[in-house]
């Protein structure tokens, strides 16, 4: 029996919501005040887990959710761009160090941070 990393559960229960909302969270908490409510039904019923995407580290923020593209960090420097729908890599950003703020989207922009001492911003 294989053993799956904390890390990759971790992402898999986290996006799982966010995809099945389908809705934009374009950073941690939903929006500017951080209230955490979000506009929407919410999940009417979770049937496990869609997809898995794997990282080469471990994933410690939360992501941001917009236009149907999840972009997480993770502790092998690169921030990810993931297909919430298929789980597929759309692209990747590679920094000087760990990434492991939450992103935030603007527009065409994500905005993040990393432990190299950047801010980062990516179109």
């Amino acid at each position: 029996m294989k053993l799956v990393p904390q890390w990759v559960l971790c992402l898999a229960v986290i996006l799982i919501p966010f995809s099945s909302l389908a809705q934009n969270a374009p950073m941690f908490r939903g929006s500017l005040e951080h209230t955490g409510v979000y506009n929407g039904a919410g999940v009417s019923k979770l049937n496990g887990v869609k997809w898995k995407f794997h990282t080469g580290g471990r994933v410690i923020s939360s992501p941001a959710v917009m236009k149907g593209v999840a972009y997480v960090g993770s502790t092998d420097s690169f921030l990810y761009a993931v297909d919430v729908a298929s789980g597929m890599l759309k692209w990747k950003f590679e920094t000087g160090s760990w990434v492991v703020s939450s992103p935030a989207v603007d527009g065409n922009t994500v905005y993040f941070g990393s432990t190299d001492g950047n801010l980062y911003a990516v179109r």
